[in-house]
């Protein structure tokens, strides 16, 4: 399996995870829709390691996704930067 994507969940008891996963979407209209899904549900289902996680989003801080897709939907701020305040 070619490893090309990362999804890291960061919870909110401080504990993250990261995942590796090959392109999941046949184009960019299918990785917008599947996107968009995403976004609109409560739990994230990921098959991994002859496993499957269901994680509840109500136990979720955040989510990192990388790369970055080419499309996103409308009203995702982009080019923005994290600051980290220190």
């Amino acid at each position: 399996m070619e490893a090309s994507r990362f999804l890291t969940v960061h919870y909110l008891d401080g504990s993250s995870e990261t995942f590796t996963f090959p392109k999941q979407a046949k184009d960019q209209y299918d990785q917008m829709s599947k996107l968009h899904d995403a976004m609109t549900t409560d739990r994230l289902v990921i098959e991994a390691d002859s496993s499957l996680h269901v994680i509840p989003l109500n136990a979720v801080k955040r989510f990192e996704f990388s790369p970055l897709p080419d499309k996103l939907p409308d009203g995702i701020i982009r080019h923005a930067s994290l600051n980290i305040p220190g």
